[in-house]
């Protein structure tokens, strides 16, 4: 089960849409968990908020063993160093962080802030989802910039249309999913 937490307020129309579209996506079960407080503790930086403190801060969610849980929010969060360039990377591309996991917590956080408002706002959001979903089942970037496993930071991502999973994708992260489910 995937379990979308919000910590601002979202539309029930959108949450059913994306909700709609991750099992459509991954063919397991989502569900709203709730809106739950932001971290009162959490300060935001000139940049956004610190995605990997708000994952620790943030409340918990009632989740059983093989459950992932994504939370939700409107707020920024801060760009980090880009994957591959360690900490000890002298010159680090900050690339933006439009989401973030922690596979080993089965948590992540999805922000909506910087993505097109109106219509394109459900899309562009349920694909931010699939692929932060992705990363709970621990699946890579992909190659195909239709796959919304593509690299988010990259311009092929934000012009790429429907939020659906390339079929090596798929194929992947079915093979992930069903060990869980036995």
């Amino acid at each position: 089960m995937i379990r979308i937490a919000t910590l601002d307020p979202f539309e029930p129309e959108l949450l059913d849409s994306l909700i709609r579209t991750v099992y459509q996506a991954y063919g397991l079960g989502c569900a709203h968990a709730g809106e739950l407080p932001f971290p009162s503790e959490l300060k935001e930086s000139k940049e956004g908020f610190d995605a990997l403190r708000l994952l620790e801060c943030a409340p918990a969610v009632t989740a059983y063993g093989d459950d992932r849980v994504l939370y939700l929010t409107s707020r920024p969060l801060a760009p980090r160093a880009s994957p591959g360039q360690g900490a000890q990377a002298k010159r680090a591309l900050n690339v933006p962080t439009p989401g973030f996991t922690e596979p080993t917590t089965k948590r992540g956080v999805v922000t909506s802030h910087g993505l097109p408002k109106g219509e394109k706002l459900a899309k562009a959001l349920a694909r931010q989802l699939i692929h932060d979903v992705g990363h709970l089942w621990e699946l890579h970037h992909c190659l195909d910039p239709k796959c919304a496993m593509f690299p988010p930071w990259t311009p092929e991502y934000q012009a790429a249309g429907e939020p659906v999973l390339c079929l090596f994708c798929r194929d992947k992260s079915e093979r992930a999913i069903r060990p869980a489910r036995s």
